[in-house]
C-alpha cells in the first residue's frame, strides 16, 4: 500500500519535482501521507500539502452565490479570461444565471416579454443580440402569442 492510491495509481509528492519516478511518496518520508492518499484519495493529500505550502485558492472555495454576484461586476473581456481559468469558472462564466444578473445591471428594468424571450434564447445570447434583432425577435413572439389566442378563440 506504501505510495499507492485505492485505485492503484502511484501517490505523487507535490513536494517533489517533476520526472517519470521522482516525486512518489516513500512509506518512510510520509508514512502519514500514505495513509490519508489510501483513505481519501490523492487529491485530498495534494490538497494538505498545498494548505501546508501556503497555496490555497480561495475563489475556488467561494460559494457560487457569492461569485456570480462577484463576476457580474467584471468587464466582458475578464470575463472571458477568467471562464478560461478552470471547469468551475468556465460553468460560472457561462450560466444563464450570471448572464441574467449582468443584464439586469446594465439595463436596470427587464420586462416580462423581455425575460421570457431571454428564457427561451438563453441570457447569454440575449445579452449579445444587438437591440434590432431583440425587437425583431419580440415582435415575432408577441405576433405568435396573438395566432395562438385567435385560433384558441375559432
Amino acid at each position: 500500500q506504501n505510495g499507492v492510491s485505492t485505485a492503484g495509481e502511484p501517490v505523487r509528492d507535490p513536494l517533489a519535482g517533476p520526472g517519470p519516478q521522482q516525486g512518489l511518496l516513500p512509506a518512510d518520508r510520509h508514512p502519514e501521507g500514505v495513509q490519508i492518499a489510501v483513505i481519501f484519495g490523492a487529491n485530498i493529500l495534494e490538497h494538505i500539502f498545498n494548505l501546508c505550502r501556503g497555496d490555497f485558492d480561495f475563489l475556488e472555495r467561494l460559494p457560487e452565490s457569492l461569485l456570480l454576484y462577484i463576476i457580474s461586476f467584471l468587464e466582458l473581456e475578464d470575463i472571458a479570461r477568467l471562464s478560461q481559468v478552470s471547469h468551475r469558472f468556465k460553468t460560472i462564466c457561462n450560466s444563464d444565471t450570471l448572464w441574467e444578473k449582468i443584464v439586469q445591471n446594465l439595463c436596470g428594468a427587464i420586462t416580462p416579454e423581455m425575460r421570457a424571450l431571454a428564457q427561451e434564447v438563453g441570457w447569454k445570447q440575449f445579452f449579445f443580440t444587438n437591440k434590432l434583432q431583440l425587437q425583431l425577435q419580440l415582435r415575432r413572439r408577441r405576433q405568435k402569442q396573438d395566432d395562438s389566442k385567435k385560433s384558441k378563440t375559432k
